[in-house]
């Protein structure tokens, strides 16, 4: 990894040591406009944490107000503090801050795992089982925030980390405040607005509610693959446009396969209005779970059904399609994509993904099976022509 520029053009290095010592630099993770991510080693914990540097000295260049970053340096502390009140599993705690030489970062846990965004886009929609098990741990951070009076202000899939064990977790609580003292917008913050609420758009500062027409932009990008709405040109100012004065069309006319109610909740999130969203997170959770289905099962085993047109999510699969996601990733890291455990495991998730309710997650899984298989061992390979037999079968089935 290349060094990284710091407070007036120092450079951050792999090995550079924080905090008097404690903390040791390994690798950038990632960068923004504000500064750098890094993994880092904690020496007192002997753990990896995960350290975001926020660059005071590129913000003040990009301003031209060299009292913003005084501004913005109170702010910083007093938002640390906020973030470090959240206590929740789907939340990334804050364990730390400091500065160094004009830099101010914080400490928090590392995730072992990648963004939500990287799951999804470009049409690419996830599982029903996904939605709705990340929309409720989200919804959860979420509501454990509001609890002590902390609003996010920047849900989008690329703050939503999903952790080694296929776990949700909200990351960059309050730090959108700080943008928000910028006079002007950098070009990359095209697509955090993608996902702000109308009144954000209005220059109103937001609040929990803010977060749950955010999260129903993700939700709908979840089902769908694109978020409600975009600019194939990638302007704001239209996409704004659309944010304040249009609905998107509803996720089961966009694509087949999303329950009426899930599809009823995520309009209900994208009102335009905050009183007319549901008002609060957990009433949000409540709604999801009626996606869920749990078969009352009989002594022969057997037990009602949902219609069998009706799209759903059976829980006697979640616990199984988990474990599955653990058990590829594991085998994707010891493993060629192509190697016949991989295959094998993946076969298995997608018919576990169809008979848990979800035809139309299984049908994807499938077809995208049968495509790497076509690639990995050519055309003919039975392993490519079952996988499309079986996307077959789960597009023709009702549910």
């Amino acid at each position: 990894m290349a060094p990284q520029p710091g407070q007036g053009g120092r450079v951050m290095r792999s090995g550079r040591v924080l905090g008097d010592g404690r903390y040791v630099l390994d690798r950038c993770l990632g960068n923004g406009g504000m500064g750098h991510v890094w993994l880092a080693l904690d020496r007192t914990l002997d753990k990896p944490v995960a350290i975001k540097l926020l660059d005071m000295h590129r913000i003040r260049q990009r301003n031209r107000r060299p009292a913003l970053t005084e501004d913005m340096h109170a702010r910083f502390e007093k938002e640390w503090q906020s973030m470090a009140r959240i206590d929740s599993p789907y939340v990334v705690a804050i364990r730390d801050r400091g500065e160094d030489a004009g830099q101010v970062y914080l400490v928090m846990d590392y995730v072992d795992g990648n963004s939500l965004a990287t799951y999804m886009g470009e049409g690419v929609s996830l599982t029903l089982e996904q939605t709705v098990r990340w929309s409720v741990q989200v919804c959860e951070g979420l509501a454990d925030a509001s609890d002590v009076e902390v609003v996010h202000r920047d849900i989008k899939p690329a703050n939503i980390m999903i952790n080694e064990r296929g776990n949700a977790k909200i990351v960059d609580f309050g730090l959108a405040r700080l943008l928000d003292m910028s006079e002007t917008r950098g070009a990359g913050a095209g697509a955090t607005w993608q996902y702000a609420a109308p009144e954000r758009w209005d220059n109103q500062p937001g609040d929990h509610l803010s977060d749950l027409y955010s999260l129903g932009c993700v939700m709908y990008e979840m089902l769908t693959g694109n978020p409600p709405f975009s600019s194939r040109d990638g302007d704001i100012l239209s996409i704004g446009a659309m944010h304040l004065r249009r609905m998107p069309v509803p996720p089961p006319k966009v694509r087949r396969g999303v329950p009426e109610k899930l599809s009823e909740l995520v309009m209900n999130l994208l009102a335009k209005k905050p009183e007319h969203r549901p008002q609060h997170a957990r009433a949000v959770i409540r709604r999801i779970r009626q996606v869920e289905h749990t078969p009352v099962a009989g002594a022969d085993g057997s037990g009602p059904l949902v219609p069998a047109d009706a799209f759903h999510v059976n829980t006697d699969y979640v616990e199984r399609i988990q474990e599955l996601e653990r058990r590829i990733r594991e085998l994707r890291l010891r493993n060629p994509e192509s190697h016949p455990s991989v295959v094998e495991a993946r076969f298995e998730l997608a018919e576990l993904t169809g008979r848990s309710g979800d035809s139309r997650g299984a049908a994807d899984r499938f077809e995208n099976l049968g495509e790497d298989c076509k690639r990995y061992f050519g055309p003919g390979d039975p392993r490519a022509l079952d996988a499309f037999d079986a996307m077959a079968r789960w597009i023709a089935s009702p549910s």
